[in-house]
């Protein structure tokens, strides 16, 4: 009973995937703008989104994958036209004219960029807006780095409901300026709530959580690791490659959905799923090695090596559930590199650093604070009664969290090309 129900929520899991899965994380897109001139405005222009942004927001790119940019000029040209008419300069309102785009280089296939330069014919108030993808993701974040004429260059976010920015000062107005620390708060918030992948994560180490002091040690053991990469990795100081954190974030997943499942089957259940992770890490280092896959063939190895050896401890502790905050901690130096990402996209200026990552990491604290607060209990009402109960919603919860965390590694891990 307890194995079927396990299988038949993987399996529905895996029919209904496709639209959550690619829904992971936040939508967002970033560009930097070198804008001169207020008597005669002009700007370099560089807007760089994900194709799955672009396929929700040109429906003709369906199916495709971005290199066939390269040999369809209309599809192109529909590429070029959409950010165009998105990212804009205005002056007094009206859109200056840009000239034709061409492609930029990207941080791995996942990405499409373009750059190109604006002439405005006129003098007048300028302002930049920027609304791509708002029509079919309302919850869009765009992240531009602006320099304007002399002054230093500063961070915008740019959404929904504010997607323009006036330049110049004007009677009664402000010059623009950066964003403050409490919008940085609100960023870390929303990316923490809307990225499926963590919070997958996040739940997959509550599912099992015993105590308050159990769950306390998990959380901490998280929010240390993810804060220290973070820091990390906008500060510059350590800079993994982009596809190969997201897909590393994946395989944290299945690893967690597997412990899951071993802490609530025999000895013989547990030497099974030893010899399947085993095959997984295996079949996943040599891919790399050959170039099929788009993680490090060492990150792979290491990770895998640890994995082994955390499963091996479980049967020889006698309460497994108090290690959890190690498997935590380490993933969660993984997920830091994930968070640091949509700082790191915005290229801020060094005076602006530090209440960014502080503000940001401050947000992502509260969301995940907040995600415990009304998971945990939620999760302790529906895991009360017989052994044989708690360990049915383990494994059924588990079976769909280990389809999501495959589906990320692999499609993450394949589509991003060699590392």
């Amino acid at each position: 009973m307890t194995r079927t129900l396990a299988l038949a929520a993987l399996a529905s899991l895996a029919l209904g995937l496709p639209g959550a899965a690619l829904a992971h994380g936040r939508s967002t897109s970033m560009s930097s703008w070198d804008i001169r001139d207020a008597e005669r405005p002009s700007a370099r222009v560089r807007v760089q989104a994900t194709w799955l942004d672009l396929q929700r927001a040109l429906p003709e790119l369906g199916g495709l994958t971005p290199g066939v940019l390269a040999t369809r000029p209309d599809l192109a040209a529909a590429v070029d036209a959409y950010l165009t008419s998105h990212y804009r300069l205005q002056v007094n309102g009206v859109a200056c004219h840009p000239t034709a785009p061409r492609a930029s280089p990207v941080p791995d296939a996942t990405h499409v960029a373009r750059r190109w330069r604006i002439q405005c014919s006129l003098a007048g108030e300028r302002s930049v807006r920027a609304d791509g993808f708002t029509e079919v993701m309302p919850a869009h974040l765009h992240l531009a780095r602006l320099r304007i004429d002399e002054a230093a260059p500063l961070g915008r976010v740019f959404v929904l409901a504010s997607p323009l920015l006036e330049l110049d000062r004007a009677e009664g107005r402000e010059l623009p300026r950066a964003s403050s620390f409490r919008e940085f708060v609100r960023l870390g918030i929303e990316h923490i709530a809307t990225g499926w992948d963590h919070l997958a994560f996040l739940l997959a180490l509550l599912l099992v959580g015993v105590t308050v002091w159990e769950v306390a040690t998990v959380v901490t053991g998280f929010t240390v690791a993810h804060s220290l990469t973070l820091a990390l990795g906008v500060l510059g100081w350590v800079r993994p490659q982009a596809g190969a954190v997201e897909a590393l974030i994946g395989l944290s997943i299945v690893v967690v959905a597997l412990e899951n499942t071993a802490l609530t089957v025999s000895a013989r259940g547990r030497r099974t799923i030893l010899v399947g992770l085993a095959a997984l890490f295996a079949v996943s280092t040599a891919g790399a090695l050959a170039g099929r896959v788009a993680v490090p063939a060492l990150a792979l190895a290491g990770i895998g090596l640890f994995s082994l050896c955390y499963f091996g401890l479980l049967s020889r502790v006698a309460r497994p559930f108090r290690l959890r905050w190690l498997l935590a901690f380490v993933f969660g130096l993984v997920h830091g590199f994930g968070f640091a990402g949509i700082l790191t996209e915005m290229e801020l200026p060094p005076s602006r650093l530090a209440p960014a990552l502080l503000g940001f990491n401050v947000g992502v604290e509260l969301g995940q604070l907040a995600i415990v607060a009304v998971a945990w209990p939620f999760l302790r009402a529906l895991l009360r009664g017989p052994q044989t109960r708690r360990q049915l919603v383990v494994q059924a919860g588990s079976a769909a969290v280990l389809a999501a965390g495959i589906f990320w590694f692999a499609s993450r891990a394949l589509a991003a090309g060699p590392p």
